[in-house]
């Protein structure tokens, strides 16, 4: 089985009390090397509170199955994106949320996972926006408070106990939007088994939706390509350092155009170039493509649009294992209906 590595989230304020360098300075010593990104000053706060995932599950002797997929390499575009495979269902999969000041990483990841991949089996039939909010405060075993949980927990949780429907804070969405409590203050509220929106006319065991199995997939670039073209967006753990916080869109590269036009390329894949490592963090990966000869991961990042330029997404270069991205994806099929499925 392969190794799971944990990591505290309760050391992230030691981390960023004190920094290696200051703002300024960062960005600064990352757009002066050249890179392929542009560092710059985003709008977001706590941003250590946001950062929160502590392993796939607490038993580092829990087995948790691998999928292996037969390989066409023929059959894999050097250009996906989950968007265009299944238009039916690209308002959720183009979706960008907002965990707020909770690090509740994991349940949105998962729970996005879960509503794109139900979404799509169901060819855009069943548009049902599964609940962070309930996911965080029901799930008392897949999370430390606020601070991180385990992805694995997640969606064990989904297959034997469901999970209800729910949109972001303020959305009125779903039988249990995301609460102020999580969302401004950092609080996990107690688990409520009703629901939440008065305006929403289904009862709580009724609009429950639940899994059939969670797997993890192989750390091979082909592996998880034919996964997400096959069977819809999967979760990325991956190592977050300083300068991840920073990421806005491309810089101006002049010295690779090969014409005229070309001039105005701009790039915007990221990879670490300075900075400490602060924390592991859970997203949602929708694609891949390439970039002037450079390969990148398609994030779908959940810290709302107005984080980057990219409106809340972020490319992570690919085939390089860049901060461990490729190491710890996973998926896992939703049942269809909102019956428990009987092999759950």
């Amino acid at each position: 089985m392969r190794k799971i590595i944990f990591f505290c989230a309760l050391t992230l304020p030691l981390s960023w009390s004190k920094p290696s360098k200051t703002s300024f300075q960062l960005i600064q010593e990352i757009n002066s090397r050249q890179t392929s990104w542009k560092a710059g000053l985003n709008s977001l706060k706590n941003i250590k509170s946001r950062l929160g995932f502590l392993g796939l599950h607490p038993d580092s002797d829990y087995k948790i199955a691998t999928k292996h997929h037969k390989i066409d390499q023929t059959s894999i575009p050097e250009t996906f994106d989950a968007r265009d495979k299944w238009p039916e269902c690209k308002d959720f999969i183009g979706n960008i949320r907002d965990q707020g000041a909770c690090g509740s990483c994991w349940a949105f990841a998962s729970t996005e996972v879960m509503s794109d991949r139900l979404c799509i089996v169901t060819n855009g039939e069943t548009k049902f926006e599964f609940s962070p909010e309930n996911l965080l405060t029901c799930c008392e075993i897949c999370r430390y408070n606020c601070v991180g949980g385990y992805t694995a927990q997640a969606w064990n949780f989904l297959i034997n106990e469901g999970i209800v429907s729910g949109g972001d804070y303020n959305s009125s969405e779903g039988c249990q939007p995301y609460s102020e409590s999580a969302f401004k203050n950092g609080v996990v509220p107690k688990c409520v088994k009703t629901c939440q929106n008065n305006n929403y006319d289904v009862k709580y065991n009724d609009d429950k939706h639940y899994g059939d199995s969670f797997y993890t997939l192989e750390t091979n670039v082909s592996q998880i390509q034919v996964e997400i073209m096959t069977n819809g967006p999967v979760m990325a753990t991956f190592n977050v350092f300083e300068d991840f916080v920073y990421y806005q869109d491309g810089v101006f590269n002049q010295r690779n155009y090969v014409a005229f036009w070309s001039i105005f390329l701009f790039l915007g894949v990221y990879y670490h170039v300075s900075g400490e490592m602060i924390a592991r963090h859970v997203v949602k990966v929708i694609g891949w493509g390439t970039e002037n000869g450079v390969p990148y991961w398609l994030i779908a990042n959940s810290w709302g649009t107005w984080w980057g330029k990219l409106e809340g997404f972020v490319k992570i270069r690919q085939e390089t294992n860049e901060c461990a991205i490729e190491q710890e994806m996973a998926a896992g099929e939703v049942h269809i209906g909102n019956k428990k499925s009987t092999t759950g």
